[in-house]
């Protein structure tokens, strides 16, 4: 029933999806917005529109999930434009469910970004030691530059931790840590799968996106669904 159609890309990448097919069904044209679209200037695209039409944006996963995009809902309000949200699934709880890890037993989650030169944050490093500390697992999401056509991988992933490792020696990553690799969750394409650091180095996980886990402590049920569903070496399960 919506008179304009948005769609965005650059907070996750959806393999497989046909904007083409997209507005088949929907019988109407899908306008795709760019960050700076959302975030500096939404009163010229969609918020513009919303003023006199009912309008609507596609966002991946769950719409305010780990996006930026509650700033543009509070936006809407303070120019009166009244907001509604259809949630979806996120990599929040659907990492937890695809490894049959149990989901409050999470600690803080944290993004590892595309290094530069002069932009190489440890904090990563740094969540994963206090969450490991307090026996509790970390999800790890991996960059996304969608205009760079950039999609962090697991294999960069655990590089970047492994040379933070390297430089600090904390014990936090050694290669024979339990990790679990995650990519195209929730498409046919979906990959899951459990070992060692080492052994995920060496691993194919396909087309992005791409995520990680780092579990602690495994309650039985847990080593069991990562061995089931992560088809997890029992070795690296002991270590």
């Amino acid at each position: 029933m919506a008179d304009r159609i948005y769609i965005e890309f650059y907070t996750n990448l959806m393999p497989g999806l046909s904007l083409k097919r997209l507005e088949e069904l929907l019988g109407k044209p899908v306008s795709e917005l760019n960050r700076r679209d959302i975030e500096e200037r939404p009163e010229q695209s969609i918020l513009k529109d919303a003023e006199h039409q009912d309008v609507v944006l596609f966002v991946p996963g769950d719409p305010l999930v780990a996006t930026t995009h509650i700033d543009l809902r509070l936006r809407a309000h303070k120019a009166g434009i009244p907001t509604g949200v259809v949630h979806g699934a996120s990599i929040y709880s659907v990492a937890a469910s695809v490894s049959g890890l149990q989901i409050y037993k999470f600690g803080r989650t944290v993004t590892i970004p595309h290094p530069t030169p002069i932009y190489k944050p440890e904090t990563p490093y740094d969540i994963l030691k206090e969450n490991t500390a307090h026996g509790l697992h970390t999800l790890i999401l991996l960059d996304i530059d969608a205009e760079g056509k950039r999609y962090m991988r697991v294999e960069e992933g655990l590089r970047y931790l492994l040379n933070i490792e390297e430089k600090r020696r904390e014990g936090v990553v050694p290669l024979s840590r339990l990790a679990v690799g995650l990519s195209g969750v929730g498409s046919p394409s979906q990959k899951v799968k459990g070992g060692s650091v080492e052994g995920l180095l060496k691993t194919d996980f396909g087309d992005p996106p791409h995520s990680l886990v780092f579990p602690a402590s495994l309650h039985f049920m847990e080593a069991e669904a990562l061995k089931v569903f992560a088809s997890t070496p029992e070795e690296a399960l002991r270590v």
